[in-house]
């Protein structure tokens, strides 16, 4: 039997257990209740997790969760401005978006993944504006790394204790949230992971809170998620100095280069999203 075979047979197997089975009518009996109808433009009755493509994004921001959060009761948008393909850090690798700011109007699950320079995009006040609108509706609202930065900028995460990449979490404060330095922050219905490989602890987390427990399982064992790094160098708190140095100054020799006006621009976008 060929791996794909085996993987297709054993989430169908997955579903006749009856694990996940809570999901199928509500993203989980123990969960508040969505304030609105499934997405208005899902026509199979299955709750619509969105996530936000943009250019310039971290791919494995977006691809460690969408792996893991694959599954038959949800109904996975990616949303864009248009349906071009989008470049992403990589500048070999694109995202092809599904659908669009202007046709999906409502989501039940918003994810935001995250990007090297998320200051690009505090001007970007439609993408904002739509983040805000159907993420104040949405069950849960949520990011991976840097994506939680522009989910401040439009607004949701004040007063939310949040965290993102280790080299931008004190930018969360302007905006009013509360940045913890963990890999994975529940407040209430906001969920935010930390920078790029917390994608995939933040999807597990994700699909126990949406599907429970043994689906995460079943989903963390089918992409053999068991993490043994060479180096014990994936945080501030372990890595060398020099490194960690040397990390930062290269982060933020990008972003000055790109974005000389980040300061003034994080500025302006934490007055208008705390107008919102």
């Amino acid at each position: 039997m060929e791996r794909r075979e085996f993987i297709a047979k054993s989430a169908l197997a997955l579903i006749a257990s009856g694990i996940g089975a809570g999901a199928s009518s509500s993203l989980l009996a123990s969960t508040p209740q969505p304030q609105s109808a499934l997405a208005v433009n899902d026509k199979s009755g299955k709750p619509t997790l969105a996530f936000v493509l943009y250019p310039g994004m971290t791919p494995l921001d977006l691809v460690g969760p969408a792996t893991v959060l694959r599954n038959p009761h949800l109904n996975v948008e990616f949303v864009a401005h248009d349906l071009q393909p989008l470049s992403t850090e990589l500048s070999f690798l694109q995202f092809l978006p599904t659908t669009t700011f202007d046709r999906l109007k409502q989501v039940d699950i918003l994810c935001v993944t995250g990007t090297g320079n998320p200051y690009a995009h505090l001007q970007d006040t439609k993408m904002l504006d739509w983040m805000h609108k159907v993420g104040s509706k949405a069950e849960w609202v949520t990011s991976v790394c840097t994506g939680s930065i522009l989910l401040a900028a439009a607004g949701l995460m004040k007063g939310y204790k949040a965290t993102t990449h280790w080299s931008m979490i004190d930018d969360l404060k302007p905006f009013g949230a509360i940045p913890l330095d963990e890999r994975v922050v529940i407040d209430r219905n906001r969920i935010s992971g930390g920078g790029v490989t917390a994608g995939i602890d933040f999807g597990l987390t994700l699909s126990d809170t949406l599907m429970g427990r043994e689906s995460a399982e079943f989903a963390q064992l089918l992409v053999q998620y068991d993490p043994h790094p060479p180096y014990n160098s994936g945080t501030p708190k372990t890595a060398p100095a020099n490194v960690t140095a040397e990390a930062r100054k290269m982060i933020w020799q990008m972003v000055e280069g790109a974005t000389p006006d980040w300061k003034q621009r994080v500025q302006q976008s934490a007055k208008r999203a705390l107008q919102y």
